[in-house]
């Protein structure tokens, strides 16, 4: 078991020992969250349950392609100002790891993303995000509204023959200024927390101290929370459930009905039906023939042989109580008819198709809403500690203004469709050309300056659009 999966378990140290305070995530919400993990890690089968349609895996990564499939992001004010500059280098890093961000949001329910600060080739700072996975975590603090208040966090390292891990504690206290913990763990067994060390003992940590407190506050615990849109239907807290929880347990069903399935086609090469006291079993529960009762003979004669009992193999039922499960599945997150079930098979109504059609893109517009609200709230806090440190000027820099984030001509936002629906008021004089065109290329069109830079920048000269003679 790993540091990280055995502090959350509590089975290596506890916080209670480790900081002096406990983990307030229920026992149920422990287990529910370790449960959602190796369900999407999962690969080999048992006695029971044969997870080959690894349907975790499925449903997370039809909605992270679903969410990125033609996004883009940008910050306006790149080309203008230092700033802008500076803040497009940090969301470049960003868009590194949304898909990882995203995919272990889902499976987790929730996650964090830290700005850590590293030097770029030009000389100057810029901070690159770290992943915190909801296992990599403990809750030692939460508002009522789920908000974090003290966390803590694994870091490991391996160092030639020895494994090093960094517990960072955050705390924010009432007038929002965040006080940071660390401390460093030595051992020689990947699985073992070991003795506490100093700092120093590792380059990366040398500079960090064992408690420091933020001059300015800096929103939250100097991380951005990444959350499920879903209520708690585990224990009712205000922990966030991974996507698939509402459907663990028709997940649960599918893979034994695929080892069902499997057992069919494997049993109907050669069934035998003989006493019970033939049969006897052994330590690993299965039932093997008794060799005191069956002797096995080299040249036996046909007419001995016996007789095998081969029923019917009841395949089409499976599969269409497999198909029950995946749109089963689909209806309780959102999905579109046809994601996980085949869709084929479904006789639907005008109605239907556009009821399935407004699911899908419910689903999809709130965990892209989630990932908008993500990247806010992370460039705003790259803002803060960047003046803080002095990675940046001291500018004020706006990221409502400056952040454009599009999703692409899809299902949920269609900019071909808006343009010549903005061309059709501009042709009836209802919008001016200037708007239409800011719209389309997210641009601000607020104020006469800024519709004077579209002129400038899109639109060009009447002459040059007038016909020759």
């Amino acid at each position: 078991m790993s540091i990280v999966k055995a502090l959350f378990d509590q089975s290596v140290i506890s916080t209670d020992e480790c900081f002096g305070q406990p983990d307030v995530t229920s026992q149920e919400m422990r287990a529910a969250i370790n449960a959602w993990r190796d369900t999407y890690l999962k690969r080999e089968g048992d006695k029971a349950s044969d997870p080959c349609m690894r349907m975790a895996y499925v449903i997370v990564h039809k909605l992270q392609k679903g969410v990125f499939a033609e996004y883009s992001s940008d910050i306006l004010d790149k080309e203008k100002t230092a700033k802008g500059k500076w803040m497009d280098r940090n969301l470049s890093q960003l868009d590194l790891i949304r898909d990882s961000v995203l995919q272990w949001m889902l499976i987790g329910g929730e996650c964090w993303v830290k700005p850590v600060p590293r030097p770029a080739p030009d000389g100057s700072t810029i901070f690159v995000p770290l992943l915190v996975h909801r296992t990599d975590a403990v809750i030692l603090a939460r508002e009522p509204d789920g908000r974090v208040t003290s966390i803590v966090t694994a870091e490991h390292t391996a160092r030639g023959s020895q494994y090093y891990t960094l517990l960072e504690r955050r705390t924010v206290d009432a007038n929002g200024y965040l006080t940071i913990e660390n401390k460093l763990y030595a051992s020689f067994d990947r699985g073992t927390l070991g003795v506490r060390t100093a700092l120093s003992k590792l380059d990366r940590y040398a500079q960090l101290p064992d408690l420091y407190t933020y001059p300015v506050p800096v929103g939250g615990v100097g991380m951005t929370p990444l959350r499920v849109p879903l209520a708690n239907c585990v224990d009712g807290s205000m922990d966030a459930i991974s996507i698939y929880e509402p459907a663990m347990g028709l997940i649960r069903n599918i893979d034994q009905n695929e080892k069902q399935l499997n057992d069919e086609f494997e049993l109907a090469r050669h069934r035998l039906i003989a006493p019970a006291e033939m049969l006897k079993t052994g330590r690993d529960g299965r039932r093997t023939l008794d060799d005191s009762v069956f002797v096995a003979l080299k040249d036996i004669h046909s007419d001995l042989a016996p007789t095998a009992f081969t029923p019917q193999l009841r395949d089409e039922p499976y599969e269409r109580r497999e198909q029950k499960y995946l749109r089963a599945i689909e209806n309780q997150i959102g999905l579109k008819r046809g994601m996980l079930s085949d869709a084929q098979e479904v006789e639907k109504t005008a109605f239907e198709v556009a009821s399935t059609a407004g699911d899908y893109n419910l689903s999809l517009l709130d965990l892209q809403q989630v990932w908008f609200d993500g990247v806010r709230e992370y460039l705003t806090l790259c803002d803060t500690l960047g003046k803080m440190y002095r990675y940046c000027d001291q500018s004020a820099w706006d990221v409502t203004e400056q952040l454009a984030i599009t999703w692409g001509n899809g299902v949920l936002y269609d900019p071909d469709g808006e343009l010549e629906t903005d061309l059709r008021l501009v042709a009836a004089q209802l919008l001016k050309p200037e708007i239409a065109v800011a719209r389309h290329f997210d641009q601000p069109w607020e104020n006469e300056e800024d519709l004077k830079n579209v002129r400038e920048k899109y639109m060009p000269a009447m002459e040059e659009l007038e016909p020759e003679a």
